[in-house]
């Protein structure tokens, strides 16, 4: 499937409180002017990221017909998720299971809510147990979840294999990804409605990029079959900007591989987000 070409947005003006317009005489992007890629039937996204690419290309709801997207939040309560075709899911972010459960069993946690994500990595966001036993705690998480039910979300990050004192951890000779596929990290547990595979950092090499989603996707499966599986990708994964077509050309490499994709998406680059979002259009 070749590139059809695709007609610039202009760049953004940064208002306040992050809102962004286009500047005089630029027009929104469609979906024949950007390059093809695979129809994503699951797509994740931040909510405030969602509402400025609404904002500034009205047209763009039209694409989200036909899929499930889950907004992502940081904290409970958050302003409600835009009226979209297709099933929209408010989705709150979590980087530590003591905060997840501290919120359950206070009541924190509304009913609007749909998802809840586990956002586990080697961050003072997450606490050091944790972040050495992930496996342990990505079931809790996930059992938690489900208890009040809630779809269990999981995105375990590579750099967990860096943990001191890690229950797993990297071997000698090793990349990330390989250590990250050994500690089964990627093997998502019977309760997991979703399994985010952070592999945004290899997108700008496609055939790592596709073996690690081969390898964690499997792997995956194999612990529960009726798991989803998304590949993160990010317009800037650690400061590196990516282009539209680099974003597109990862994604189409494991297309069949994945049910859809997460993205992570600066306020920056919000242009090239919604050309993404229009590639990954349900046709």
């Amino acid at each position: 499937m070749g590139l059809r070409t695709r007609r610039r947005l202009c760049p953004p003006v940064t208002l306040a409180l992050l809102t962004l317009a286009l500047l005089p005489g630029c027009g929104p992007s469609s979906d024949s002017t950007n390059p093809a890629g695979p129809p994503a039937k699951i797509l994740m996204v931040q909510g405030y990221i969602l509402r400025e690419l609404l904002a500034q290309d009205k047209p763009l709801a039209g694409s989200f017909a036909g899929r499930t997207t889950y907004a992502i939040s940081t904290s409970a309560p958050a302003p409600a998720v835009p009226r979209l075709p297709g099933s929209i899911e408010r989705t709150v972010k979590y980087t530590s299971y003591s905060a997840f459960a501290a919120d359950m069993a206070a009541g924190r946690v509304p009913r609007s809510v749909h998802a809840v994500l586990y956002d586990i990595e080697m961050w003072p966001s997450t606490p050091l147990t944790e972040q050495q036993n992930p496996l342990v705690y990505m079931v809790r998480f996930s059992k938690l979840a489900r208890a009040h039910g809630l779809l269990p979300i999981l995105a375990p990050a590579r750099d967990l294999m860096l943990v001191r004192g890690a229950s797993c951890g990297k071997r000698p000779g090793e990349n990330l990804s390989q250590a990250y596929i050994r500690c089964g990290l990627a093997g998502a547990d019977a309760r997991a409605g979703v399994l985010v595979v952070q592999s945004q950092i290899a997108q700008f090499d496609v055939p790592q990029f596709r073996n690690f989603l081969v390898l964690a996707a499997r792997q995956a499966r194999a612990g529960n079959p009726r798991v989803a599986v998304l590949a993160q990708l990010a317009t800037a994964p650690q400061g590196h900007v990516a282009s539209l077509t680099q974003l597109v050309t990862a994604a189409r490499s494991v297309g069949e591989l994945v049910q859809g994709f997460s993205l992570n998406v600066r306020v920056a680059d919000v242009p090239t987000a919604d050309g993404l979002l229009w590639s990954l259009k349900q046709r």
